[in-house]
């Protein structure tokens, strides 16, 4: 995703060949939703090869997303597993498109933080409107022996675990990709670029990356970001984690990150509409999700520090 730069994008193409149309590798790969990495990154990359060629930029992708999702939201809202159907496809080809403008971006090389925070607001309007779309639906029909509030309520909570989700499994995904990948702790890099870039000015969506970051930073590091004191981890450490890069605690770590993340919840929300289950995966979500979540971001957390103290020692 980028901000729309006609002359400078022209540029570049004429400088150098547009880069290879492909999905997430490595341990963005590792860290993906499985039903993206198998089945919707391989639609996606067809219908970024039909875009390369045209005026298309991954920012009109982007916002043209919570369309399809408001609509999906609006069929939900019937009592009819027609509907719901109908509800289902258009969602997915919403999904399928938030996976079309990261491919696009990096084959355009039209990728920038601007574009980045669009399409983090984008996505969850998209998560918004789906649940408008439950919430106006369990309300009207709640369940035998359930009142519409509570139903409401249960959905809610889902939601609000769901947030919590996508917020720390981009946070802990920034990291792990950094220290595995290239080496080294940037996600304390990357907050303070986002930081020093909010000048009068600046876009709406990068004051919003910027705060989310700024509190996942605070409620998993358990410390206010200081720009010219908050250090990232040391080479040290980033050494011994990458030296165990293939135990089976990373491993694991990988694997429960990729069916634990917003996407994932998101993912299982879709199915649940599809084969008429809706009421009990809310409830699912909002008690053991609830649960689960809290206890792996605090596995993480603690993972993370157990790192730092082996890497140390060990230098």
């Amino acid at each position: 995703m980028a901000t729309f730069q006609p002359q400078l994008s022209s540029a570049l193409d004429q400088a150098s060949p547009p880069a290879v149309i492909a999905g997430p590798k490595g341990w963005k790969r590792r860290l993906e939703d499985p039903f993206n990495t198998y089945y919707r990154y391989p639609v996606a990359l067809v219908i970024t090869r039909l875009l390369m060629h045209t005026p298309v930029t991954p920012n009109q992708v982007s916002l043209v997303q919570p369309l399809f999702a408001a609509v999906a939201g609006y069929a939900v809202t019937f009592d009819d597993w027609r509907y719901h159907l109908f509800a289902v496809a258009v969602f997915e080809f919403r999904s399928i498109l938030d996976c079309v403008d990261g491919s696009l971006a990096r084959a355009k090389r039209l990728s920038s933080p601007n574009g980045h925070a669009i399409d983090g607001i984008a996505d969850w309007l998209g998560v918004v409107f789906l649940y408008m779309g439950l919430f106006h639906y369990l309300y009207h029909h709640p369940p035998m022996g359930v009142s519409a509030l509570m139903a409401v309520g249960v959905a809610a909570a889902a939601l609000a675990q769901g947030a919590v989700r996508s917020a720390s499994s981009d946070y802990f995904k920034s990291k792990y990709v950094g220290i595995y990948e290239r080496q080294k702790d940037d996600a304390p890099t990357i907050l303070r670029d986002k930081l020093l870039a909010l000048k009068p000015g600046a876009p709406i969506f990068g004051y919003a990356d910027a705060f989310i970051l700024w509190g996942t930073h605070l409620l998993f590091e358990l410390e206010r970001f200081d720009a010219q004191k908050t250090k990232p981890l040391s080479p040290a450490v980033v050494a011994h984690m990458v030296e165990r890069e293939g135990s089976l605690q990373t491993r694991v770590t990988a694997f429960l990150w990729s069916i634990s993340s917003g996407d994932a919840f998101l993912s299982f929300v879709v199915v649940s509409i599809l084969v008429g289950q809706i009421w009990p995966v809310q409830v699912f979500f909002a008690s053991f999700g609830t649960l689960w979540i809290g206890l792996f971001i605090l596995y993480n957390v603690r993972f993370l520090r157990a790192q730092r103290r082996l890497g140390e020692a060990a230098a």
